[in-house]
């Protein structure tokens, strides 16, 4: 094995999901909020199936957001 392939980082890596958590923390939030949140979002959407992954990405991006802007110092 050559040095360059051993200390090669793979670009699977390098992904801006990674950047990014590297560079903020994610606030914690909790399974069950996140939970009703897709829930809610589901009965809003007419109880239709195979939209679960998407309304559960939405519900956590929806209340990391709502997180963030209640963490933030006020002027």
């Amino acid at each position: 094995m050559s040095k360059a392939s051993a200390t090669a980082t793979p670009q699977a890596a390098k992904t801006p999901q990674t950047a990014m958590a590297q560079s903020a923390p994610m606030p914690c939030l909790a399974q069950e909020k996140v939970a009703m949140r897709a829930y809610e979002k589901w009965v809003k959407g007419g109880c239709k199936h195979g939209c679960d992954q998407q309304h559960w990405f939405e519900a956590e991006q929806e209340l990391r957001a709502e997180l963030a802007r209640n963490n933030t110092p006020r002027r």
